[in-house]
């Protein structure tokens, strides 16, 4: 349907019909269009230009808009983060549950980007089913999704990416105790939010070697592409178009499709940047190794203040675990290896103890709760010195718990 608005009621996703002015045939022509960023708006704004004729078959009514601007502002939610408390399901238990539930949203998003390179529209209904399922499994054991993102093909990195990003994005909103609707409107988007690499050639997707200028520019489009594919599918939360546009917009400004900085980037998107990032440099592909999780909180921890903001970047490390499920590492007395558990003190994991650094030698297996004990962690370790790959120890002492 064609409505006439006023300007000031324009948001991110609606879709302008015409700009109401006497422009159009005559100095200049201004094509219909999304409304792609709020820079648009204040260029509107600037030509003066009082009202326009929106389509709200093809993108968001005000009346959405206005809605979605009466929810609770989770602008500044840093105030009343949730104590991270002992799982209420262990991680051998939740582990089961949570494997299909990874398997089944990987063919969720494989269907959708099926969908769109046919060039159909995909439907936002299974991915709040989806996303609900994800959350309620968070809230059991928060460590089940994040360990199960570390163990994958890595040539189907991008279908399972989504899920992952997804998974930290719902694990940051149970964290900070946002509500339910507004965290799976905010794992919905996370779900979607690189939906539009369904048109990005697989030549410039999965090139080994570093993008030339003109490929990285097409494969910077994905953004935008992302949030017009969502404007033709129905129901989409204005997170989810947020979420798509600015994922890769940085806090000091130097990222992309807009140039966004500090607090012009929405908390939705802020909060994806920081797992999108974390769960990229930790994953294998096919033309690269993943960095162990130790060593991609590094990354988010060099560039909170600069790529991330700050006190938001600390809170992802927080959540996440200082020794996540997974990371090797070496106690105090000499014993080492692996943590495949969290407690209420996220510097004082379960592990189970592997080998006898100072000895030299194999132990038993045998599983300490360091939140009971003296023991205490005092470096990493890695992986092959248990005569394992990463993903081999993962799958050995975690997946086959159950």
């Amino acid at each position: 349907m064609i409505k006439k608005v006023d300007v000031d009621n324009l948001m991110v996703g609606v879709f302008v019909h015409d700009f109401n002015c006497d422009w159009n045939g005559r100095h200049l022509y201004v094509e219909p269009n999304y409304i792609k960023s709020e820079i648009t708006i204040e260029v509107l704004k600037k030509w003066n230009i009082k009202e326009v004729f929106i389509d709200t078959d093809r993108g968001l009514d005000v009346k959405q808009i206005k809605s979605i601007n009466e929810k609770v502002s989770f602008d500044s939610p840093f105030g009343r983060k949730r104590q991270l408390d002992a799982p209420d399901v262990p991680l051998k238990v939740e582990l089961k549950s949570s494997k299909e539930i990874t398997d089944n949203a990987v063919k969720l998003v494989d269907q959708a980007y099926r969908q769109v390179m046919n060039g159909d529209i995909p439907e936002v209904e299974p991915f709040f089913e989806m996303a609900q399922q994800m959350r309620v499994s968070i809230q059991r054991n928060r460590d089940a999704l994040s360990l199960l993102s570390r163990i994958r093909k890595k040539d189907k990195y991008t279908l399972a990416h989504s899920v992952s990003v997804s998974s930290h994005v719902l694990n940051m909103c149970h964290y900070y105790d946002i509500p339910e609707q507004q965290s799976l409107d905010m794992g919905v988007g996370a779900l979607l939010h690189d939906i539009g690499k369904a048109l990005v050639p697989q030549t410039i997707l999965n090139k080994p070697g570093r993008l030339t200028e003109d490929e990285f520019a097409e494969m910077k489009r994905h953004t935008e592409l992302s949030m017009e594919l969502l404007t033709k599918t129905k129901n989409v939360p204005l997170e989810g178009f947020d979420i798509a546009l600015h994922h890769h917009e940085r806090y000091d400004g130097r990222g992309y499709p807009h140039g966004l900085s500090r607090d012009r980037i929405s908390f939705a998107a802020q909060v994806t940047s920081v797992c999108d990032v974390f769960d990229a440099v930790t994953s294998e592909r096919c033309y690269k190794a993943g960095m162990e999780a130790v060593l991609g909180l590094r990354i988010i921890y060099e560039g909170s203040g600069a790529q991330f903001n700050k006190e938001l970047s600390h809170d992802f490390i927080h959540c996440v675990g200082m020794y996540p499920v997974g990371t090797c590492v070496v106690l105090e007395d000499g014993r080492s290896g692996v943590v495949i558990g969290s407690t209420q003190d996220v510097t004082r994991p379960v592990v189970q103890i592997l080998y006898d650094e100072t000895k030299k030698k194999r132990l038993a297996s045998t599983k300490v709760d360091l939140s009971k004990t003296n023991d205490a962690i005092v470096s990493y370790n890695d992986a092959r010195r248990f005569g394992l790959t990463y993903d081999q120890l993962l799958k050995k002492f975690l997946l086959q718990q159950h």
